[in-house]
């Protein structure tokens, strides 16, 4: 009975809340939307963007960015069940004024280097095996440019993510799937 009535008083007060308990949280959360005109998302990877066409980049566009965007980035890579990643778009320096790429994108932003043939622009996939391959498309809305340690022909997927790791405020993914 003793133990009861010493413990009740610590009861109570573990159960009242501070007035810093009641406050709202003010987390922002990602309001960017990425979509295209060509396609829908986990719809069909229209022919004209692979290598069994024009192999064209897709347009894509966004809308709804957080506040304090100030440059955009894209990517666009496939995860094969045997292999590593593949990556067909690494564009960045995307100003914030812009909100969307056309097809076929030349003269914005910076291209990195896909790892289909290494170069510095759009390539396209080429479905290889059974059954449909996935596609990712990820736009990020950033709070400055990101800061490239490395020469312009050396910027990967992988260097442009760890570049924007601490200045990334939301991104909007589509995936699409493709079947040769």
């Amino acid at each position: 009975m003793n133990v009861l009535l010493f413990l009740l008083p610590l009861l109570f007060t573990a159960c009242k809340k501070s007035s810093n308990d009641l406050a709202i949280s003010t987390t922002p959360v990602s309001t960017l939307v990425a979509f295209s005109t060509a396609f829908t998302n986990n719809g069909t990877f229209p022919k004209l963007y692979t290598c069994d066409s024009a192999g064209i980049s897709p347009a894509i566009s966004w809308k709804d960015a957080p506040a304090g965007t100030n440059a955009y980035a894209i990517t666009m890579h496939t995860v094969p069940p045997t292999g590593a990643n593949h990556v067909y778009i690494c564009l960045y320096n995307l100003s914030a004024t812009v909100s969307n790429i056309p097809d076929a994108v030349s003269g914005i932003g910076t291209f990195g280097i896909n790892t289909v043939d290494g170069k510095m622009s759009y390539t396209p996939p080429c479905s290889q095996g059974p059954g449909p391959k996935i596609y990712v498309i990820t736009v990020y809305a950033l709070s400055k440019q990101p800061v490239i340690t490395v020469a312009a022909n050396a910027v990967t997927m992988d260097v442009l993510l760890s570049a924007m790791s601490t200045i990334t405020l939301g991104t909007s993914i589509l995936t699409v799937t493709y079947t040769r």
